[in-house]
């Protein structure tokens, strides 16, 4: 705008966007109150007058049609100075409609929050994808290597059994090999549990549970309600995902010596604890949120399973001396509000969080032949 000496307003030049909001063309100077309503004028040179009375930039909000609907506008207007005498010899500014801007800015975060969403998704699925691969590789090839290599000990074994020190020496690798198909039974059902779609989720966490107090001296109690049966394929898999973590990090970090694994049943959901009396965590490992100590990939998957699923995920320790033990507290719904239940549909029973590498389970007989005798 230039100002006149009797204190008038013409503007100068306008960007295409006004001249479009306000249906002119700007070829030469023209007065504010020819460009637009009588309303809109006196609004903006009201705030004309009060940047050359300060001497400032000024920002102000209001209410302006400029051509078309009365809507809110964030307005600014900045004082142009001569370089030589320091006199206000111009005003430039700008028109921010607000309810546009929240228009984008809501677009521009839904987007973001669908990208994000449809990532989590595809990382579940990847992750998925691998534990099943690596547990075919697992029972097909790195087992049948273990097989071999124990009837080639054998072999070894008669022809030197005259050899007291060699006999010593074959006893600790056969052992070797022995506990090293154990894992190996162990990974390939913790990685891709198979019984879980036959025997439903209730026996299938009291048959892991049990193997895992079995070999690992942890005293263990369970209370699973029957109803947890009734949960869709999608929403057992991540329930046994996470008992899996939780009883791996109580045996790594907890220095436990009980466990009890507690599924009841409500009205809308299903709640899930697992909690140990081992030395419990500080406050920045339990919490929730970015500022949380990761224990690996485990965790993170899991709470993003269930929230995928519409559960929470929470951890409550306590780091005292002598320990009060760690509580992991799972909810999840018995089902979802039509729309999600759709939008999620397809993804659910094929991604399930990567785990890490557990305790061995009590179906050591069935992966044992399928693993050709082991």
């Amino acid at each position: 705008m230039q100002i006149s000496n009797d204190g008038l307003f013409f503007y100068e030049s306008m960007n295409p966007a006004f001249e479009r909001l306000l249906g002119i063309s700007i070829d030469s100077e023209r007065e504010i109150h020819d460009c637009m309503s009588e309303e809109d004028a006196k609004s903006i040179c009201a705030f004309c007058d009060a940047c050359l009375a300060e001497g400032r930039s000024v920002r102000y909000r209001h209410r302006l049609a400029l051509g078309g609907r009365r809507r809110e506008f964030d307005t600014t207007i900045n004082p142009v100075r001569d370089s030589e005498s320091g006199n206000i010899v111009k005003l430039v500014g700008c028109h921010r409609a607000l309810e546009e801007r929240a228009t984008l800015d809501a677009v521009d975060k839904t987007a973001k929050r669908r990208a994000a969403a449809e990532l989590e998704r595809r990382l579940l699925s990847l992750q998925e994808e691998v534990q099943q691969r690596i547990a075919s590789d697992l029972h097909d090839s790195t087992c049948q290597h273990l097989i071999a290599a124990s009837l080639n000990m054998m072999r070894l074994r008669r022809a030197v059994s005259d050899n007291g020190n060699a006999e010593k020496l074959i006893d600790d690798i056969d052992a070797s090999i022995d506990q090293a198909q154990r894992e190996i039974r162990a990974f390939t059902y913790l990685l891709h549990p198979q019984n879980l779609l036959t025997d439903g989720l209730k026996i299938t966490i009291e048959q892991f549970v049990n193997g895992f107090s079995a070999r690992t001296s942890l005293k263990t109690s369970l209370e699973i309600a029957p109803e947890v049966d009734k949960l869709s394929y999608g929403r057992q898999r991540a329930v046994l995902r996470v008992i899996q973590e939780a009883l791996m990090n109580v045996f790594r970090h907890a220095q436990a010596t009980r466990v009890k694994v507690a599924m009841e049943a409500m009205d809308t959901h299903i709640k899930l604890q697992v909690a140990d009396n081992g030395r419990g965590m500080s406050i920045n490992q339990a919490r929730s949120g970015p500022k949380a100590i990761s224990f690996g990939v485990g965790i993170p998957a899991m709470k993003a399973r269930l929230r995928q699923l519409g559960g929470t995920l929470e951890i409550h320790s306590s780091s005292a001396t002598g320990g009060r033990g760690t509580t992991l507290c799972a909810k999840l719904p018995l089902s979802l509000p039509l729309k999600r239940e759709r939008a999620t549909a397809g993804t659910a029973s094929s991604a399930s969080g990567t785990s890490q590498i557990h305790c061995s389970t009590t179906l050591e007989s069935q992966t044992a032949r399928r693993a050709g005798g082991m």
